[in-house]
């Protein structure tokens, strides 16, 4: 009977699990990471191409030893660049895990879109159904996974970071629902890395979720303290401490950020002539455009890729809202504290929002005042939960019937947008050399440091790069000798010199602070030389092994520090409930 029993059990389970709402959401997910199956990429999105690039080099600094790669070896004309330091690397750490499971350099970058876009659906349904029920979440999971701006981030603008981070969103508000309702150690510890993994994921996203996030939290605060007639100290108190807790788990890439950013040239990251967000702005009918497009946002109206809110998401939350006014929806204070929210997201996209853009200086790093379309499609989604929940009121742990009609609607909506443009991928594309052949293309996306006179024209590597041969890694300016490659890597390289008479060495790699060289593994001292601000190195006369590394300042040590002493106290934080006992015990005991 016992094995009967047991067969049962899991007959009943597996069937159970079939009919969850969260897993059809996921199956639903195919329909529209359809066409990542197909061979190739499509590498006519606009940033798609860096997709590639960066993770070619960031698996470069992997296998040269750095756990935490920040040089772009290849990056401005193969004199290199802080380029980690300074754009958060967790969309490319978590593709070179598939890497280097055996993933290609596409298969790789591919996954993490679908992994993406699954637990976009994923955390949204999590976050609503602890608000309105599996039937409200499973619309919003689905909305919020194929809402327009979704796909545009995808196969239109192929920005993987910013897809990434959209995932992230709901965990990150719903970690801090918890923080405020449960108010416990391991709800501080999961909304401490989610945020932090939030930061590491997507530098703008510091100007867009968290000033938001703030402002919801304060308004929970101040409804939890009319509600009970007195201050809500602890539960504030818990929030602070999981946003600082946040901040500094991702501290190894904020700090170098603040630090360091006076060693680049900033504006080159932001040219005035394509970064002009005065000149971004939407019109209104945007919002309700839904003919679909590949081009650029571009001044005035006439912008060549969609910017709508998208049409179900329309219709289950803004259209609505009078049918919702009348059945009065459930938690009516959160309802309209995300549609405010989701209100003031859009109105950051007009026009007339530019006086707050002009005076408030942070925000001019969200460069697109399209980006707002992230947070309010965020708060959107949740309002068509609250809606359904509204309209539909039935069991919290049932899915009604005429939901599974809308997801049907819903995804005939998004099908024809979840259609790249396919590209066979060339061998150059995921080489080193991609990072050439596309500054070859976009000159103005070369990058200096602040110690170079200007951007590289050209450098000795290029014929290298091009013809596919070993690349020259330094020469002698000044002295007699001769320079013979011995290895290269993302953030080291080796010469054997031999010099007649004592040389002046000159590597073909940017002077930044960190890099340091040895003469035969005794230090040596580097300074910045020439137009390009070089690594240069005295050597003596003879015969000599030279190397250099990119290696931690005191800053970059500090903030590694940092993050592994928070990620230590975040596991503590965590198992908090299993050990409290036994601790308890022991210091009772002694």
């Amino acid at each position: 009977m016992s094995l009967l029993s047991d067969l049962k059990r899991k007959a009943d389970l597996k069937r159970d699990l079939l009919r969850s709402p969260l897993v059809l959401l996921i199956l639903l997910s195919l329909f529209i990471l359809a066409p990542l199956l197909a061979s190739g990429y499509f590498l006519h999105a606009h940033d798609a191409r860096h997709s590639l690039i960066w993770l070619v080099e960031y698996d470069q600094g992997i296998r040269d030893g750095f756990l935490w790669p920040r040089w772009a070896p290849d990056h401005s004309q193969g004199y290199g660049y802080p380029l980690f330091t300074f754009y958060a690397p967790l969309a490319f750490a978590i593709a070179e895990v598939f890497h280097l499971l055996g993933a290609s350099i596409v298969g790789a970058v591919k996954i993490t879109w679908a992994l993406a876009t699954i637990l976009a659906g994923v955390s949204m349904y999590r976050l609503a159904r602890s608000l309105w029920g599996v039937g409200p979440a499973f619309i919003a999971g689905l909305l919020y996974m194929t809402a327009p701006y979704h796909l545009v981030n995808s196969y239109v603008r192929g920005s993987l970071a910013e897809f990434v981070a959209l995932a992230l969103y709901p965990w990150v508000i719903h970690s801090f629902w918890q923080v405020l309702t449960r108010k416990n150690a391991r709800s501080v510890a999961l909304a401490a890395l989610s945020l932090g993994l939030l930061i590491m994921t997507h530098s703008v996203t510091l100007m867009l979720l968290p000033p938001l996030l703030a402002l919801l939290i304060l308004t929970w605060l101040a409804l939890d303290w009319r509600r009970e007639g007195k201050v809500p100290w602890r539960a504030a108190l818990y929030a602070l401490a999981a946003g600082l807790l946040g901040g500094m788990f991702a501290a190894i890439f904020l700090l170098p950020v603040i630090g360091e950013t006076q060693y680049i040239v900033v504006d080159q990251w932001i040219p005035a002539e394509s970064y002009n967000y005065p000149k971004q702005f939407l019109y209104l009918f945007q919002w309700f455009d839904f003919t679909w497009g590949y081009g650029f946002a571009l001044p005035g109206p006439d912008d060549g890729m969609n910017l709508s809110v998208g049409l179900w998401l329309m219709m289950s939350s803004i259209v609505a809202l009078p049918l919702v006014i009348r059945k009065r929806p459930q938690r009516p204070v959160l309802f309209w504290g995300f549609f405010a929210i989701a209100a003031i997201a859009l109105f950051a996209t007009l026009a007339p929002s530019k006086i707050f853009w002009d005076v408030i200086p942070m925000i001019k790093l969200v460069q697109f005042p399209f980006r707002f379309l992230a947070p309010a499609t965020l708060f959107l989604a949740l309002v068509s939960a609250g809606s359904v929940a509204a309209l539909l009121p039935a069991r919290r742990d049932a899915l009604h019937p005429i939901l599974l009609a809308l997801a049907l609607a819903i995804l005939l909506g998004s099908w024809t947008y979840a259609r790249p443009q396919h590209t066979a991928v060339a061998t150059k594309d995921v080489s080193p050399a991609a990072d050439i052949y596309f500054e070859l293309d976009y000159p103005d996306m070369r990058g200096s440091t602040a110690f170079a006179g200007d951007k590289p024209v050209t450098s000795p590597k290029i014929e290298a790069y091009l013809a596919g041969e070993p690349l020259p890694l330094a020469g002698i300016i000044d002295g007699v000798g001769d320079v013979t490659s011995v290895r290269h890597g993302a953030g080291s390289d080796e010469v054997r010199v031999s010099a007649q008479t004592p040389v002046t060495l000159q590597f073909y790699t940017y002077w930044y602070p960190g890099w340091r060289a040895w003469i035969d593994d005794q230090s040596a001292a580097t300074r910045a030389e020439g137009p390009d601000a070089l690594i240069t190195v005295a050597v003596p006369a003879g015969e000599h092994d030279v190397r250099i590394r990119f290696t931690n300042t005191p800053l970059r040590t500090i903030a590694a520090l940092i993050t592994l002493t928070t990620l230590l106290i975040l596991a503590i934080l965590f198992f908090w409930d299993t050990i409290r006992q036994p601790f308890l015990l022991f210091t009772f005991t002694f």
